[in-house]
């Protein structure tokens, strides 16, 4: 019995040493952002010139024989494949099979390629296609008018807070003022020579926090927003409704990133 009570003292003693939790570091707070007060909104009024990346094949026969290459090349990557791998790992039984492999592919060679080149010849758009599509996509970029359109959007974003125009005759004077500079605007893929590419939205904005008592910079930032993905003729079609709906969510994406960094 005495041996117990020894035995669960020692137990008492030793369970804080075993079960003790450490006590977190010290975190460093967050410094609270300066009140700067009041906010004139001053955009770049001309807006820049967006790029849109056409698509690098046009018309049937660019299709077809970009297809034909794509078709041709398909048959011989597996055997490629495993011949790389083979020369990794020097496994000389894999090489012979890569060889077979690559043989196989290059029978198979021109029945791809004239796959590829009917599904190419059907996959790309025609020159009317692209026209109509660009000048949809250059109409809706007039129509938006992204520095005033950011303008809104920044001012509902920021729900109560004391952000004006400065553009409006009857502003009253602010604490501070946010420069914009013309926001880029995208539509590109990763590889400018894919015949067939996947263009993504692309939305980008820099801005400087100014006071308006000495014209002293307080704050800089860059912000950007990637949107969806499509091909050039999505992006135009219906009078370019996808990229007037992608590009209202970036900017107001943006907005709202604005209004929290600078608040």
């Amino acid at each position: 019995m005495r041996s117990l009570a020894v035995l669960v003292a020692a137990l008492l003693m030793l369970g804080p040493l075993g079960c003790a939790h450490r006590a977190p570091h010290p975190t460093a707070a967050m410094e609270p952002k300066p009140d700067i007060g009041s906010v004139g909104l001053v955009v770049w009024p001309d807006p820049s010139i967006p790029m849109f990346q056409g698509p690098g094949a046009v018309g049937a026969a660019e299709g077809a024989k970009e297809g034909a290459k794509t078709g041709a090349l398909a048959p011989l990557l597996p055997g490629l494949f495993v011949i790389h791998l083979s020369l990794q790992a020097n496994e000389p039984k894999g090489f012979v099979l890569g060889l077979y492999l690559a043989g196989a592919g290059l029978v198979l060679a021109p029945v791809g390629a004239v796959v590829g080149a009917v599904a190419g010849a059907l996959a790309v758009p025609s020159m009317a296609e692209v026209e109509q599509s660009m000048a949809a996509l250059q109409r809706a970029s007039v129509d938006i008018n992204l520095p005033d359109a950011l303008i809104a959007w920044i001012i509902d974003a920021g729900g109560e807070r004391q952000i004006i125009s400065v553009a409006d005759p009857g502003a009253p004077a602010v604490d501070t003022f946010l420069k914009l500079d013309a926001p880029e605007v995208s539509l590109t893929s990763k590889n400018p020579t894919d015949w067939k590419p996947g263009l993504r939205l692309r939305v980008s904005l820099s801005g400087k926090l100014i006071r308006a008592s000495d014209g002293e910079q307080v704050r800089a930032w860059l912000w950007e927003h990637e949107g969806r993905k499509a091909n050039f003729v999505e992006w135009g079609k219906e009078d370019a409704r996808l990229f007037r709906t992608e590009l209202e969510r970036a900017g107001r994406a943006l907005a709202a990133q604005i209004i929290a960094d600078m608040f």
